[in-house]
């Protein structure tokens, strides 16, 4: 081949050489199978401002690789490379908050559906307790059963049991009355010794509604006046078996039914005075209050906390123990105002007309030992429950009244009226 021809094809080669395209860096491969990939999927899903920056970087690239700058499309291709795994990186901690946010709306849903179980829980189990005590209340009420005839000394035996429950209902009736129609203390009242007529001193006619009386009492007045109608009936009827020369039944069912007309009409009013907003136990705080002094053995019954004092009087006056005694029971009084308290006398043995007056007077002195110090109110002191004095004779007796104990009998209990449910 001539030297012309070999130079002709030497200088063809060289014009076709700088014809030819940049080739294309590898990382812009790279790059595009790491955008192709599920990770830029969810970077673009979860972080779309940072993978927005990787595919600019990308689009720059491709525009260095236009302008045959292949080391700026190289740079520009790791660039966006790496704006990729960062896009990767943010998007993998914007779904673990997502799914952080979202399981605390759960928990929160959780927590709240297991509020309303618990809350749904204790509403059916309180309705389960009201059921069970309707049925056990159910179950337990009989109706009376007529006690039919019976021999002379049962009959006996009923007219002492008869007196017993009218007193029982007499003091059920008083208790109520407290708490329904609280009256001022009135210690100049005396007592009525009479059993049939034991009054609290200052109480209220019969459905009076004095003031400071609670919410829904006209319709528990109305209920305590049948209960006290039915005890008038019933004192007719003992007194009319007891001086009778024939032979009367004792009216010991219509005692019965004074005395639970007696205590329907406490329920009652307790539950009246029973907040809603917080579990009762008022009663049971004060109890165990007297029984951590060691020196009072309080007791519980339909009326309230008892305390039962002995020895208090020497003649119709107090002793300078009982006046001590009463004292520390009138600081516990004025401790719990909201407990009124019945003062009721004992006797050991029948009492006559002429004695009744002296009786009164020893119930009286009870309450004015038990009531606020001379001048205290006055002088600021906070005003004490209401007191009341009854004067209950020999109808209830602790201890066989013929018997070598009888002085046992005579006693004073000091009645802390519960003012709420148990």
């Amino acid at each position: 081949m001539s030297t012309r021809r070999l130079a002709g094809v030497a200088i063809a080669g060289v014009l076709l050489g700088a014809c030819a395209p940049i080739p294309r860096p590898a990382v812009l491969d790279e790059l595009d199978h790491v955008r192709a990939g599920a990770a830029a999927a969810e970077s673009k899903r979860h972080a779309p401002g940072a993978f927005a920056r990787a595919e600019k970087l990308r689009g720059d690239a491709l525009t260095a690789l236009e302008s045959e700058d292949r080391s700026g499309a190289q740079i520009l291709g790791e660039q966006a490379i790496a704006a990729h795994a960062h896009a990767h990186a943010l998007s993998r901690v914007a779904r673990a908050e997502a799914a952080e946010t979202e399981a605390k709306a759960q928990r929160s849903a959780g927590e709240a559906s297991l509020a309303g179980l618990e809350a749904e829980q204790s509403r059916v189990a309180a309705e389960v307790d009201a059921l069970d005590m309707r049925t056990k209340v159910a179950r337990d009420a009989q109706p009376v059963v007529p006690s039919g005839k019976a021999d002379a000394d049962r009959e006996k035996a009923r007219l002492a049991a008869a007196r017993s429950l009218a007193l029982q209902a007499r003091l059920l009736c008083g208790a109520a009355r407290l708490l329904i129609a609280p009256a001022p203390q009135d210690i100049s009242q005396p007592a009525s010794a009479s059993p049939a007529g034991a009054q609290p001193a200052g109480a209220q006619p019969a459905g009076a509604q004095p003031a400071g009386a609670q919410p829904g009492s006209a319709e528990l007045a109305a209920q305590l006046e049948g209960a006290t109608a039915a005890i008038k009936k019933l004192d007719a009827e003992l007194a009319e078996a007891s001086g009778s020369t024939r032979a009367i039944p004792a009216p010991i069912d219509q005692a019965s039914r004074a005395r639970a007309g007696c205590l329907a009409a406490l329920t009652a009013a307790r539950r009246a005075a029973t907040p809603v907003t917080r579990a009762p136990g008022a009663g049971d705080a004060l109890l165990a209050e007297l029984s951590a002094a060691g020196t009072w053995s309080p007791v519980r019954d339909d009326r309230g906390i008892v305390v039962t004092l002995r020895g208090l009087f020497a003649g119709n006056a107090l002793t300078k123990a009982g006046e001590a005694r009463l004292r520390d029971l009138a600081l516990v009084a004025t401790a719990h105002p909201s407990f009124p308290v019945a003062v009721v006398v004992h006797t050991d043995r029948e009492i006559s007309a002429r004695e009744e007056p002296a009786w009164a007077a020893r119930a009286d002195a009870v309450v004015r030992a038990l009531g606020p110090a001379q001048g205290a109110a006055a002088a600021g002191a906070p005003a004490g429950p209401s007191i009341a004095p009854f004067v209950a004779g020999s109808a209830s007796p602790v201890v066989d009244p013929g018997g070598s104990e009888r002085a046992r009998n005579a006693r004073v209990e000091i009645i802390f009226v519960t003012p709420e449910t148990l």
